[in-house]
Order: C-alpha cells, then sequence, then structure tokens
C-alpha cells in the first residue's frame, strides 16, 4: 500500500516523553515488521503510521495531511531503562494541537492491543510432524 502524507509547516514543535514501556513496544512491533505498521487509534478517530524513526498521525478522513507528527526519538539520552524516552512532537493542524492531551493514552491503549494480538499469532504452537522409522 502506497501512501503519500503532506506535513506542511508546523504551528507548534515541541520536545515531548513517551514512557518507557511504551517507547519499547513501539520499538519492538516496528523492528518485527519490514513495511510501516499501520495502528488506528478509533477513539480519536486517527490512524498512526509506526516507523523505525517516527509516527504520523493522520485524521480518518484526510489520509492525505499529517496531524501531528512524533520524530527523532533519542532512547540515547535516557540515565537508565526506565527513563521516559523525549522526542520531538511537530503539530502540523489546528486539530493536532488539540489531541496532544488525549492522544498519548489512546496510542498507549492501541499499542497495547496490537502487540497483544501479535504476542498472541507468535506464541502460537506449531508441531511440526515427524515421520516414525520402521
Amino acid at each position: 500500500m502506497e501512501l503519500t502524507v503532506e506535513y506542511g509547516t508546523p504551528i507548534l514543535s515541541e520536545v515531548r516523553g513517551m514512557p518507557a514501556a511504551t517507547y519499547r513496544s513501539f520499538h519492538v512491533l516496528v523492528q518485527r515488521s519490514d513495511s510501516p505498521l499501520f495502528l488506528p487509534i478509533r477513539a480519536l478517530q486517527v490512524l498512526a503510521i509506526l516507523e523505525h524513526h517516527e509516527i504520523t498521525f493522520l485524521h480518518q478522513d484526510n489520509k492525505q495531511q499529517a496531524l501531528l507528527r512524533w520524530a527523532h526519538f533519542r532512547p540515547q539520552d535516557r540515565l537508565d531503562l526506565q527513563s521516559p524516552v523525549y522526542f520531538e512532537g511537530h503539530y502540523y493542524l489546528p486539530e493536532g494541537v488539540e489531541l496532544k492531551i488525549r492522544i498519548p493514552a489512546e496510542f498507549e491503549r492501541a499499542l497495547a492491543q496490537l502487540e497483544e494480538k501479535s504476542t498472541i499469532r507468535s506464541l502460537t504452537p506449531y508441531v511440526s510432524p515427524f515421520p516414525l522409522k520402521k
């Protein structure tokens, strides 16, 4: 699937922090995938595109224009593995700025659901048949 997203000039940029556990979940899921992951955040009518270096949030009605983007994650700046990971938040539309309070919790919830689904699939046992020698 090919998707072209317009960013434009941010109307607001700031440094934010992501809890260590959330960053770990994001990082592990993205590392397992060969292509970007699409994560619907239904409570906000937002689609998140998870890539190795950034997360872009689009409104479900207009998937061509970015609402906001989290980029330039800096896990190497943490003091320990429990510390938050800082990143740059860029907001491209007023609706994106309005979401900046609610989106971290909803993103975390949707990410946990995706992680649960992928864990269930990866832990499904499979028994290989071995023919008996006579």
